[in-house]
């Protein structure tokens, strides 16, 4: 009898550890596979990505503000330098205007103001013979100076005519003039 004692105790035993098992199983099963766990894991992949995204926010929000402010000190240096720019043209428009205004060729006169011009000058100046004594030599022209001064800077008679406003033959016939005089 001890045997089958043991025999019934040891299949109890076996029982009782199987049903022990099935309810510890299914148990463990149905927390493993249940909705509470399932959403407890999905809320828990849902939080990781949406502190991903704010953390990946953060950063790209630093990184435009800083290329923001960046921006706008290059723009801040690009006005700036627009601003010397357009200084700098307006200086240089207003000194090619006067160098426009100084190497402005007088109006050319006619032919017949220059003939007023020079009959007012003959009929106006006294006769050599009254006002100065015979040694002295008659004094040269404006015109005639400015011609010598600048025959002997070397220029030409179309650049001579040209500055002084008058015609290429007097400055040539001046500065035969000239040649005489000095041979």
């Amino acid at each position: 009898m001890p045997a089958v004692y043991l025999a019934v105790f040891l299949s109890a035993f076996a029982f009782a550890l199987s049903v022990f098992s099935f309810f510890f199983f299914r148990y463990y099963l149905k927390r493993r596979t249940g909705q509470e766990r399932i959403l407890s894991e999905l809320r828990e992949e849902v939080d990781n990505i949406v502190l991903s995204l704010d953390e990946k926010t953060e950063r790209d929000i630093s990184l435009i503000e800083e290329r923001e402010k960046a921006l706008r000190s290059l723009l801040e240096e690009t006005d700036k330098r627009l601003k010397v720019y357009i200084r700098e043209l307006d200086k240089r428009r207003e000194d090619e205007a006067a160098l426009a205004a100084l190497t402005a060729k007088p109006p050319t006169p006619t032919y017949q103001e220059l003939g007023r011009n020079r009959y007012r000058a003959t009929e106006q100046s006294p006769p050599a013979s009254e006002s100065a004594p015979a040694e002295a030599a008659p004094s040269a022209s404006p015109v005639v100076e400015q011609i010598r001064e600048l025959v002997r800077a070397g220029f030409t008679a179309p650049v001579v005519a040209s500055r002084l406003g008058i015609s290429i033959t007097e400055v040539e016939l001046a500065m035969a003039f000239m040649e005489m005089r000095e041979q």
